[in-house]
């Protein structure tokens, strides 16, 4: 009684197993053919540059809006100084390592810039970068502050007051995306432009 028999069934690739007289189907133990195993890797890729795909995309949002927010800011600035009041921008870095641009108005009475309030244009994770007229690439680092001034009578650009530079480019990038505010001395324009 206790001898167990083995026989192959009616089903292809699937055996059958005697046990004290009752029949047993058990699966196929060949396990995975070829084409399932392709389909799976081919699963598994497409998930994978999918998820790589999206966090290029959020890194590049992040340069993208910062550059913006940067370009927007310094238009704003433009319109303050020709307008009644001279203004000037800064641009700076954080001890977090995060962006910020901040307005200075000229207080009619006293004659002293006022400060506006603090506005937060990036991340840690964007890197700034300032180009001045004649010089090269240099990050904005933690503590360091740029200006970026106007002239009020032509309207284009005028030289920063601590370091005596006029700026023809800011760089921003983030992951594989980068971004550059061209900024043209004569007319006061800024422009953002996708960098190669």
């Amino acid at each position: 009684m206790g001898v167990e028999k083995q026989r192959f069934s009616k089903r292809p690739g699937i055996r059958s197993r005697r046990v004290n007289n009752n029949t047993c189907y058990c699966c196929d133990n060949n396990g995975y053919s070829l084409v399932e195993l392709i389909i799976v890797i081919a699963i598994i890729a497409l998930i994978i540059s999918t998820v790589f795909y999206s966090v290029i995309m959020v890194f590049g949002a992040n340069a993208k809006s910062c550059a913006n927010n940067i370009q927007r800011a310094i238009a704003d600035c433009k319109v303050t100084s020709m307008g009644k009041a001279s203004a000037y921008m800064e641009l700076y870095r954080d001890s977090d390592q995060n962006v910020y641009t901040r307005m200075y108005v000229m207080d009619s009475g006293s004659g002293a810039y006022v400060p506006s309030d603090p506005q937060k244009v990036g991340t840690s994770r964007v890197y700034v970068a300032y180009t001045p007229k004649s010089g090269s690439e240099t990050e904005l680092t933690a503590g360091k502050k740029i200006e970026i001034r106007f002239n009020r009578a032509s309207g284009g650009f005028a030289k920063d007051a601590v370091s005596g530079d006029i700026y023809e480019k800011l760089h921003v990038r983030a992951g594989s995306k980068k971004y550059e505010i061209v900024l043209t001395e004569l007319t006061g324009k800024s422009e953002v432009q996708l960098a190669p």
